[in-house]
């Protein structure tokens, strides 16, 4: 009867553990969730913001963890739709067509989209800038206008001229004067210089030098705003500028939905990698993806490079949320995002544990 009862803990007990045992899945995303692919399930030890907080999640819950790997985030949710896992954590976008067959926890981390271009095609000389901003200023019909002006203006100022019978500013022969006179108005658009004249001629001078002023004011203006824009970005000022260019994102994420939207000629790839060697050889503009990731892997390539290679733009769109998966109505749901609002309060003077897993994780963000 004692081996008997002492055989019934046991198996009470070893059904106990059975049940505080989760599957959570997982797939490779920088920095939320990282391990050597190529060692053995045995072996892998994954590392990780996802990872990170998962475990703490695990231990408020009182639960042993077992980790189920996956390729891609598309296979992790379907293995919680088909209840393979008990749950799924990693870079999860929360969207609306995938909480029809999975139910998503509280936010885990709130996020924007952003754009990595190649810093070598981000960077141009100021004369390759100035040239850009003049052909763009200088349209067929601003063209037009401009060179009837200076037409008018060189005919009245070699008229006014000729009326001065000391004055040899131009020659007398009209062609002659007038080839002259459009030299005149040439230097005195870009210099200081203005010739002794007096009446009329002095006024025309005086305009005609305030009209160069001007334009070389606005050009300058123009050309300063667009080597700011040029250092941080090239012509990628905002997602508005995506549209039309050749832009790489990762086939089954959510960021390749919404660049298409705008009008953006997407490149799907497989990986971020993929991506990141479409920039370098000038096939694609730029790469879209989760910001923090593309923040987290530019540092790391520019690390391994020793030098610039990539540039994460700095502005961000389309805000995200990430989400710890489960299956529709399961009874873990409440538990963790419970645990998830625990871990986003602060400790009295000290940081939250979700502030130090920001700050030992994405630093950059």
């Amino acid at each position: 009867m004692r081996y008997l009862s002492t055989l019934l803990v046991l198996l009470i007990l070893t059904a106990t553990s059975q049940s505080e045992t989760m599957k959570v899945g997982i797939k490779p995303s920088e920095p939320w969730v990282m391990y050597d692919k190529n060692a053995s399930i045995e072996d892998r030890k994954p590392i990780g913001f996802s990872i990170d907080l998962w475990n703490k999640i695990a231990n408020d819950m009182g639960v042993e963890t077992e980790w189920v790997y996956y390729d891609s985030t598309s296979a992790l949710i379907e293995s919680v739709k088909k209840n393979e896992v008990d749950s799924a954590i990693s870079a999860i976008t929360v969207t609306s067509s995938r909480e029809k067959d999975i139910d998503f926890s509280n936010s885990m981390y709130e996020l924007g989209l952003q754009v990595m271009v190649s810093a070598k095609n981000s960077s141009s000389s100021v004369l390759g800038i100035m040239g850009k901003e003049i052909k763009k200023m200088m349209s067929f019909n601003a063209s037009m206008l401009f060179l009837l002006f200076l037409f008018v203006t060189i005919n009245l100022r070699w008229f006014v001229d000729q009326r001065d019978e000391k004055s040899d500013l131009f020659d007398k022969n009209y062609f002659k004067g007038i080839i002259d006179a459009f030299w005149w108005g040439i230097t005195m658009l870009v210099t200081w210089e203005t010739p002794i004249s007096k009446g009329l001629a002095r006024v025309i001078d005086l305009m005609w030098h305030i009209v160069g002023i001007i334009a070389i004011s606005i050009l300058t203006a123009i050309v300063t705003a667009a080597l700011t824009a040029q250092a941080i970005g090239g012509s990628i000022r905002s997602e508005k500028d995506l549209a039309g260019k050749y832009v790489a994102a990762v086939a089954t994420d959510a960021p390749r939905k919404y660049i298409e939207k705008i009008g953006a000629n997407v490149v799907p790839v497989a990986t971020i990698e993929e991506g990141i060697e479409l920039i370098k050889s000038g096939k694609v503009e730029a790469l879209v993806h989760d910001g923090p990731r593309l923040v987290y892997i530019a540092s790391q390539v520019n690390k391994k490079e020793n030098k610039k290679v990539l540039i994460v733009l700095p502005f961000q769109f389309n805000p995200q949320n990430y989400g710890i998966v489960f299956p529709t109505k399961s009874a873990n749901k409440e538990r963790v995002d419970r645990a998830l609002l625990k871990l986003r309060e602060a400790n009295g003077l000290e940081d939250s544990f979700h502030k130090q897993l920001k700050d030992k994780w994405l630093k950059n963000q």
